[in-house]
């Protein structure tokens, strides 16, 4: 979780700036969210306190299914030429992301001990 943490973390920094002459650094990081989004997906799916809790992981990956859906439609409405010419909408388009990553964040922090997320 915490590599996966740190890549999104990345993406949202840049959002943040919004550097509009990073676009290479944003497809660059777009890359990697997609292999995070993928090892999370297949740590949450074998995570033995959740097999034990089957409830936590049917919300658990709900949120994370609607978090990847929003950043998978972001990134397809937002190319990084488009981001580049007009950072200030991207900046609000990403705000579905965010819903959706603070939700299952959330979700998360309430699920496991202190200390996972």
């Amino acid at each position: 979780m915490k590599t996966f943490a740190e890549a999104e973390r990345g993406i949202v920094d840049f959002g943040r700036v919004g550097d509009s002459g990073r676009a290479l650094e944003l497809v660059r990081m777009r890359k990697q969210m997609v292999i995070e989004f993928a090892a999370l997906g297949a740590a949450l799916e074998e995570d033995g306190f959740l097999e034990r809790h089957l409830d936590v992981k049917t919300d658990v990956l709900r949120l994370f299914a609607a978090f990847r859906t929003a950043n998978a439609i972001n990134t397809a409405e937002w190319p990084a030429i488009r981001v580049r010419d007009d950072v200030t909408q991207f900046q609000a388009a990403a705000q579905n992301v965010a819903r959706a990553s603070q939700a299952f964040w959330a979700r998360i922090r309430s699920a496991f001990p202190v200390g996972i997320a």
